[in-house]
């Protein structure tokens, strides 16, 4: 008879455990291979004429983790701004022109991104840039809601606030919340910790990253290691 009930107990304890895993694993093979990325991290509007702005910009692999690599600048109309080597900038009369940077892997893919830029005769203040977004579930829980992550003025901070129209299940175990430039894996990611609100508008302050730094938001199943949940960060 003891031996009889120990049996039936380790099927129940294995039943509890798959049904806890399935329903917290969205997808049974995930692939966390992306587009690698070029990116410009720093942007700005407008620059005056004789102004400088360095800008920075950095290699994102096809797992999002950023990655050394050399990069030239170049600019469209050379009558407007130049451009040096390392990317610093000078403003030479009022127009338009277009920044263009570029790297080269070792198998010869090219990567590249651009930005515009109009160069004035007067400096001008710089808007503060807001990103908004859409929270999406990956997996048999509720989470869903609308955000916004933005500049905090006079700082290098960001604030990302989650909408009143949030919702996750409290049901979710071990649920954290990310900054990532993958969408399917927490590799070189940025953690927010765990997540403590499921219902309704709260924020966070996220000290010393830049407006292009992140690419998602990801929700994660800590004790599983699958995403539950994600967010694109949209211009």
């Amino acid at each position: 008879m003891k031996r009889l009930i120990t049996f039936t107990f380790s099927i129940i304890t294995v039943l509890i455990s798959t049904f806890s895993i399935s329903s917290c694993i969205g997808e049974d093979i995930i692939n966390d291979e992306i587009a690698p990325e070029l990116r410009i991290l720093n942007p700005i509007q407008s620059i005056a004429v004789s102004e400088t702005h360095q800008y920075n910009a950095r290699y994102f692999n096809n797992i999002g983790e950023e990655e050394a690599a050399t990069i030239s600048w170049s600019i469209l109309d050379e009558s407007v701004a130049t451009i040096t080597n390392n990317g610093l900038i000078t403003g030479v009369a009022t127009g338009e022109t277009t920044v263009n940077a570029l790297t080269t892997s070792n198998n010869g893919t090219v990567t590249e991104d651009s930005t515009t830029i109009a160069v004035t005769m007067d400096t001008v203040e710089q808007e503060l840039i807001v990103k908004t977004g859409t929270i999406a579930t990956t997996s048999s829980y509720t989470l869903t809601g609308d955000f916004t992550i933005e500049e905090v003025e006079n700082s290098n901070n960001l604030l990302l606030s989650i909408e009143n129209n949030y919702q996750a299940s409290t049901s979710l175990p071990g649920l954290y919340l990310y900054l990532t430039n993958n969408p399917n894996s927490i590799n070189g990611a940025l953690s927010l910790g765990p997540v403590s609100v499921f219902n309704g508008a709260h924020t966070y302050t996220i000290d010393t990253i830049g407006i292009n730094d992140y690419t998602h938001l990801l929700y994660w199943c800590e004790p599983f290691g699958v995403k539950v949940g994600v967010g694109t960060i949209n211009d």
